[in-house]
């Protein structure tokens, strides 16, 4: 009898630990693919890169580490990439307080201050990034735009978008929440 109680009490740390391995399944397809987000079955980090922002500031992808991170490749030439902008819009600023960023990543070739001025006559307020030279762009393997990668809060790619999305549906709220939850 007292064999079996040592067994038991061997068991129940390993249960315990290969438990906290399930719990840390990254996200339920389910949910992604209601969002309309193709899950990413080898998850992976999310590879590194520094990027000016319009003001010339680097900024740093694992500097927003502990966060969800949405990125959007995108361009001002892009017909698909301004169609989707406004709900961009939407769901950074109903989630932008809540460890969310969304960065929207430009890979226009013209200078940065055509990009300027298209954010601003649009009145976007997500940061944007710089990538004239496709430098992250061709780090995330993209091969057109839109294209958005979803990022989990322990730096884990999760979903990848391509083409528009309307990124303020209840389905992408619901995602967005989960994620910020986890």
């Amino acid at each position: 009898m007292a064999s079996r109680h040592k067994w038991i009490l061997f068991l129940i740390p390993l249960l315990l630990l290969f438990g906290s391995f399930s719990q840390s399944k990254v996200i339920d397809e389910d949910l992604l693919i209601k969002a309309k987000i193709t899950p990413i079955k080898n998850i992976k980090k999310a590879p590194n890169f520094t990027l000016e922002d319009l003001c010339g500031k680097k900024v740093e992808l694992h500097s927003f580490k502990g966060k969800v991170i949405l990125l959007v490749f995108w361009a001002t030439w892009c017909g698909p990439c301004k169609k989707e902008m406004p709900s961009m819009e939407a769901l950074y600023r109903q989630f932008k307080h809540r460890d969310f960023v969304l960065l929207g990543i430009s890979v226009d070739y013209e200078k940065k201050e055509r990009v300027k001025e298209f954010i601003e006559k649009n009145d976007w307020s997500f940061p944007i990034l710089l990538d004239p030279k496709l430098r992250a762009y061709h780090l995330y393997e993209i091969k057109g735009i839109p294209t958005s990668i979803l990022i989990d809060r322990q730096g884990r790619m999760v979903g990848k978008a391509l083409g528009p999305r309307d990124w303020d549906a209840p389905e992408v709220i619901s995602l967005i929440e989960v994620l910020i939850n986890q």
